[in-house]
C-alpha cells in the first residue's frame, strides 16, 4: 500500500490500529485502509466480525447517554426556563449560584448572564457592571452567546456526520451579557465563573481578549473548562464503576460527568485543516463556506485553524451593524507538536485523566484583522466612549477530539516521515464532503468588542506617541536567536507581573490569609527599588468580595510605575497537585505576558512573597538582565523555598493562642515581610534542586506560553527539525531548553520566598523548635531561629533560651536591601484599613 509517498504493509497497519484505537478487524479496515490500492481494486479484507451496536446506553450506560449525547440540553424547553431572581436575607442580598446539576445549568448560566458573575454569586453589588467615560449604548450590539447541544455519540462514525443547518439553528440556546458594556473593564465584566461553556463545551472559555498592538490580531486568552472537573477520589470498597465511567488507579473523577460533557473542550487546542468551497444556490457575496479537508487539500490559511471569525462594524449614526470581512483562527502554539517534542505519547485523553499535561490549561489564538482595519485598531479609533464600534464572531469548527498521538496528523511544515502510525486519514474520517453549516446556524460566540491596544486601555493615554518612549535597542549579542517574531514597542527594559487579592485561600483551602494589601504594598515598593521598570497587579479580590480590592494600595504608587487590571474571576479548581486547575491565575500570567511582556524585553510573573533580589556587584534586577542579554540567556531560573519568619521579630504569640497551643505568625506593624522572613532552612548558595518550586524571569519575546513555574513553550521547541538545526542549535529528539539559565545566588541574583506561616504550621513547635535536625530537612519547626554569623559548627546549636539554631540569614538582604526599604516605605506612608 501507498499514502504519502511510503510503503507499508496493509496487514501490520489493521494489526496497529487495532491494538493501539481498539477497533474491531472491520472497523480498522473501513476506516483506515480505504485509499489503500492493490494493482486497481480497493484493498479489502473477509471478517467474521458481528455488527457493532449503534445503541450509545450500551456502552455508556443509561446514567451518561444524556450527558454524551447532549439531551439533557437538547430537550430543555426554552420557554421553562426559570431565572433565579435575587434572595434576600435578613436584608441582605445573598448570592444566587447553585450546585450546577444538570437540570439546573441552563438556568445558572442565563442568570449569571442576567446580573452578572459577581452579582449573581456575590452578597453585594459591585463596580464591575460600570464604565468610565460612556460605555456601550442600548442601541449598540450585546455580547451574546448562542450555545448549540453537544453529541458525543456520534463521534465514533466515520466519517463525521454533517450538522444539519436548518436543525441546528432551531436547537440555538442564545444567552445575551448585557453587563459587557465596558472596554476598560471587560476583564472585570466577562462572563467567566458561570459561563455559557457549561452550555456548549465547543465554546472556548474566554478569559480576556484584545487586540495586538499592531492592530493586525485579535488575541484571545481562554482555559480548559474541562480541567476544571479533573478532581479525583478514590473507589470505595466494592463499589461498582458505573457504565462508561473510566477509573485510573483505582480512583474515578468525583465530577466525571462534568467531565465527560466538557471533552470538546480538548479539540479546541487540536489543529484542523479546511478548504472554502462553492455551495450551490449561494452567491459569490454570501459568506465563506468551509468543508473539512486534508492537509493536501487545505488553503494556505485553513492548513491548522479551529475557529471562522467574522467581523462587523456598528455606525452610530444610522444603527446600521455590516458584516465587514472574515479570517480563521491561528494558534499561537502548536499544542499537539509540544506533546510530540516532550516526548509523551497523545495530549489528550478521553477519559480525562491528562491534567499533568499543563500546556493543555491555556488556551491562546487569535482572529486575523481584517487589513482595511489595522490602522484604525493600532490606533485605538474603533473605540468610542469606552466601546468599540467594530466586533468580531468566534465559530468554532466542530469536530472531535483526536485521542491518537499527535504524529498521526502533523501539518505537512514539520516535514515528519513517520511510520505506520502517521496515518490519521481527515478523508476518513471527515469525508471529502463535510461541509460547515452557516455562521448563523452554528454555536458561536457574537458580538465580541475589539477594544484599544492594551498600551492605550491600561497605561497611556491614547495617541501617546509610543516611539517617543521606547527604550534604546538592544546591543548584538551572542548566541542570538535570528528567528524571533517582529517585536512591538519596546518600552521597558524589566516588568513584573502578579495576580493577588486582599484575602484569599491557600491550596485544598486549608486556611484564609487576609495580609493582601500589606503584603502588595511592601512587594511594589521593593520590586520598584530593586529595578523593575513597571508592574502590573492583576487585582484578584473580586473573586471574594465585592466590598475591598487592591486599588487604594495601587493609588500610592505613581501610574507610569504601577498599573492595576481588574480580575474577579475565580480559580475554577482549588484541589491540590495536578488535580487543582487556578485557572484564573494561569490566564492573567497569560494575558499579562501578551498584553504588556511584548512592550518589555524582560518578563518574571511572581506571587507577593516572592522577592528577587540582586546580588554580587548588581544594584538592580535591570543591570541582572542586561548581563543575562549578553550571555545569550533567554529563561532565568530562581531557587525558591518557603523562609522561616525568626521567631524574635514576630508579633507576641499569646496574642493568637489557641487552646490547642498553635498560634498564627504575625509580622509586627513596624517590621517588613523581607526582614522578618529572612531566614532560609539553607544556607546561600542553595544546594537541593528545589525543581517544584523555582520561578523564572524571561524573554518575553521568546517564551510563548509559561506556566507559573515552567517556560512550557518556546520560540525554539515549536520549530522543526530543519528549522532548529538551521538556527544553529543542536537537536534532541526529546526538547530540552538550551537557553535557560540557574541563576547564580551570590553572584547575580537570588530569590527569597516568605510564603505566610498559618495556625496549622505551628502544631508541636515548642517541642519541636527545640530539637536540633539536620539542615537538609526543611519543614520540622516553621518557625526561624537564625544560626550566628560566624557560628562554631562544632558547638551546640542551641540558644541560650533552649531554642534550636535552623536557619541562616542572607547578609546581603540583611545589610543593604532591608534598610532601603524600611526607608522607602517610611516616607511613602501606609493604606489605613
Amino acid at each position: 500500500c501507498m499514502f504519502r509517498g511510503m510503503d507499508f504493509n496493509c496487514d501490520d497497519r489493521i494489526a496497529w490500529v487495532m491494538k493501539v484505537k481498539k477497533l474491531s478487524k472491520t472497523e480498522a479496515i473501513m476506516q483506515n485502509l480505504n485509499y489503500c490500492l492493490k494493482g486497481d481494486n480497493l484493498y479489502a479484507v473477509e471478517t467474521n466480525d458481528p455488527p457493532q451496536s449503534s445503541d450509545p446506553t450500551e456502552e455508556w450506560g443509561v446514567e451518561l447517554e444524556p450527558i454524551l449525547s447532549g439531551s439533557f440540553i437538547k430537550d430543555v424547553s426554552r420557554d421553562e426556563i426559570t431565572i433565579a431572581q435575587p434572595k434576600e436575607e435578613k436584608g441582605k442580598l445573598v448570592g444566587l449560584r447553585d450546585s450546577r446539576e444538570a437540570e439546573d445549568i441552563v438556568s445558572s448560566v442565563l442568570s449569571a448572564a442576567k446580573y452578572g458573575d459577581r452579582e449573581y454569586d456575590t452578597t453585594s453589588n459591585s463596580d464591575a457592571t460600570k464604565s468610565e467615560g460612556g460605555g456601550r449604548t442600548a442601541e449598540m450590539p450585546v455580547l451574546t452567546a448562542y450555545c448549540e447541544p453537544v453529541n458525543q455519540t456520534t463521534w465514533k462514525a466515520k466519517p463525521l456526520p454533517i450538522r444539519p443547518g436548518p436543525t441546528t439553528k432551531s436547537s440555538l440556546i442564545p444567552v445575551e451579557f448585557p453587563n459587557v458594556k465596558s472596554c476598560k473593564n471587560i476583564q472585570a465584566q466577562w462572563p467567566i465563573d458561570t459561563p455559557p461553556v457549561d452550555i456548549d463545551p465547543f465554546l472556548p472559555w474566554i478569559h480576556d481578549v484584545f487586540p495586538s498592538a499592531d492592530g493586525k490580531n485579535v488575541v484571545f486568552i481562554a482555559q480548559n473548562r474541562r480541567r476544571c472537573f479533573n478532581g479525583q477520589r478514590p473507589l470505595k470498597h466494592d463499589e461498582k464503576v458505573p457504565k462508561g465511567v473510566a477509573e485510573h488507579k483505582n480512583y474515578i473523577h468525583i465530577d466525571y460527568k462534568k467531565n465527560y460533557f466538557m471533552r470538546p473542550q480538548s479539540a479546541l487546542f487540536q489543529h484542523v485543516p479546511v478548504k472554502k468551497v462553492n455551495v450551490d444556490n449561494e452567491s459569490a457575496d454570501d459568506e465563506p463556506r468551509y468543508r473539512l479537508a486534508s492537509h493536501e487539500d487545505a488553503d494556505p490559511d485553513g492548513m491548522e485553524t479551529r475557529m471562522i471569525c467574522r467581523f462587523k462594524q456598528f455606525d452610530s449614526n444610522t444603527g446600521k451593524l455590516s458584516i465587514v470581512g472574515y479570517s480563521l483562527s491561528a494558534f499561537e502554539v502548536d499544542y499537539d507538536y509540544h506533546t510530540k517534542r516532550k516526548g509523551y505519547l497523545r495530549s489528550a485523553t478521553a477519559e480525562g485523566f491528562d491534567n499533568h499535561m499543563i500546556w493543555q490549561s491555556q488556551l491562546l489564538f487569535k482572529c486575523p484583522v481584517p487589513p482595511e482595519f489595522h490602522e484604525q485598531v493600532r490606533s485605538g479609533d474603533t473605540v468610542v466612549d469606552d466601546y468599540s464600534t467594530l466586533y468580531v464572531d468566534l465559530i468554532p469548527i466542530r469536530t472531535p477530539p483526536r485521542y491518537t498521538p499527535p504524529k498521526e496528523f502533523l501539518q505537512p511544515r514539520y516535514n515528519f516521515k513517520g511510520e505506520i502510525e502517521q496515518l490519521f486519514v481527515a478523508d476518513n474520517e471527515f469525508g471529502k464532503d463535510h461541509v460547515l453549516p452557516k455562521i448563523d446556524e452554528s454555536g458561536r460566540w457574537e458580538n465580541i468588542p475589539v477594544c484599544m491596544p492594551s498600551l492605550f486601555t491600561h497605561v497611556i493615554p491614547k495617541g501617546e506617541d509610543l516611539n517617543a518612549l521606547v527604550i534604546p535597542p538592544e546591543p548584538k549579542i551572542k548566541n542570538t536567536i535570528d528567528i524571533l517574531p517582529e517585536a512591538a514597542p519596546k518600552i521597558h527594559k524589566v516588568i513584573a507581573c502578579t495576580w493577588a487579592a486582599t484575602t484569599f485561600r491557600t491550596r485544598g483551602n486549608r486556611a484564609q490569609v487576609g495580609d493582601g494589601k500589606r503584603r502588595l504594598q511592601e512587594w511594589l515598593e521593593f520590586n520598584l527599588l530593586s529595578g523593575f521598570d513597571h508592574i502590573y497587579v492583576y487585582d484578584n479580590s473580586g473573586a471574594f468580595t465585592n466590598e475591598d480590592s487592591l486599588a487604594d494600595v495601587i493609588g500610592l504608587f505613581d501610574k507610569s510605575q504601577v498599573t492595576r487590571v481588574d480580575w474577579p474571576c475565580k480559580i475554577c479548581s482549588n484541589r491540590d497537585g495536578n488535580e487543582g486547575e487556578r485557572s484564573s491565575q494561569y490566564a492573567a500570567e497569560s494575558s499579562c505576558r501578551l498584553r504588556f511582556g511584548a512592550h518589555a524585553r524582560w518578563l518574571g510573573s511572581f506571587d507577593t512573597d516572592e522577592y528577587l533580589v540582586p546580588m554580587g556587584d548588581f544594584n538592580s534586577m535591570g543591570e541582572v538582565a542586561d548581563k543575562f542579554d549578553e550571555d545569550g540567556v533567554k529563561v532565568a531560573v530562581f531557587k525558591s523555598s518557603p523562609a522561616k519568619p525568626r521567631f524574635d521579630l514576630l508579633d507576641d504569640p499569646e496574642k493568637t493562642m489557641t487552646s490547642k497551643g498553635t498560634f498564627t505568625p504575625t509580622v509586627t506593624e513596624d517590621e517588613t515581610f523581607l526582614h522578618t522572613y529572612n531566614c532560609n532552612w539553607e544556607n546561600f548558595p542553595r544546594n537541593n534542586d528545589l525543581s517544584h518550586r523555582r520561578k523564572q524571569m524571561y524573554r518575553a519575546d521568546y517564551v510563548k506560553l509559561h506556566y507559573v513555574h515552567y517556560s512550557t513553550i518556546t520560540i525554539l521547541s515549536q520549530l522543526s527539525e530543519e528549522e532548529f538545526k538551521s538556527a544553529g542549535e543542536t537537536w534532541l529528539p526529546r526538547y530540552k531548553e538550551p537557553h535557560d539559565h540557574l541563576v547564580d545566588e551570590e553572584t547575580e541574583a537570588t530569590m527569597l520566598h516568605t510564603k505566610s506561616k498559618v495556625e496549622h504550621n505551628t502544631n508541636g513547635w515548642k517541642d519541636r523548635c527545640k530539637q536540633h535536625v539536620s539542615s537538609k530537612i526543611e519543614g520540622h519547626c516553621s518557625l526561624g531561629f537564625p544560626f550566628p554569623k560566624d557560628f562554631d559548627s562544632n558547638k551546640t546549636p542551641l540558644r541560650s533560651d533552649g531554642w534550636a539554631y535552623n536557619c541562616f540569614m542572607n547578609e546581603v538582604i540583611e545589610t543593604r536591601w532591608w534598610p532601603k526599604l524600611a526607608d522607602a516605605m517610611a516616607k511613602r506612608g501606609k493604606v489605613t484599613g
